[in-house]
């Protein structure tokens, strides 16, 4: 039983370990308010692109205005077709951001993206707040 009960103890203390790692990995990359991306959106910005991480049918039901899809993938395929030249605004439609954090991870370390934010909030705080959105055609 003794052995059991430590098993789990460092079971436990090892999961916590990862779920640290992943949370200062997530950390490195800045976010963007909904209410600062609506403000962008309507001045017309062209300094920016707004990427749903959605699925494609999710992103055709419903996205930010002006969004480009690039769906959650466990390993990205190249090449991406996203500029370097504009700041990438990840969303996606999770909790904690989780897909748009795993997403632009990968953009910086596979990829060599450097200019890349996530929407605080993502897709669910967005709709939440009233903000417009866009279907596919």
């Amino acid at each position: 039983m003794k052995h059991r009960e430590e098993g789990m103890i460092v079971s436990s203390i090892l999961i916590l370990v990862l779920l640290g790692v992943g949370l200062a990995v997530a950390g490195d990359i800045p976010f963007v308010k909904p209410e600062e991306l609506l403000k962008m959106i309507k001045e017309g910005r062209t300094d920016i692109v707004v990427v749903d991480n959605q699925p494609k049918s999710a992103f055709d039901m419903g996205h930010v205005p002006g969004a480009v899809n690039l769906p959650w993938a466990q390993e990205i395929k190249g090449p991406v077709n996203l500029p370097r030249d504009k700041a990438l605004i990840l969303y996606c439609a999770c909790t904690h951001e989780e897909d748009s954090t795993d997403m632009a991870n990968q953009l910086v370390k596979e990829f060599g993206y450097k200019d890349i934010k996530l929407l605080a909030g993502g897709w669910i705080q967005w709709v939440k707040l009233g903000y417009p959105a866009e279907k596919s055609k």
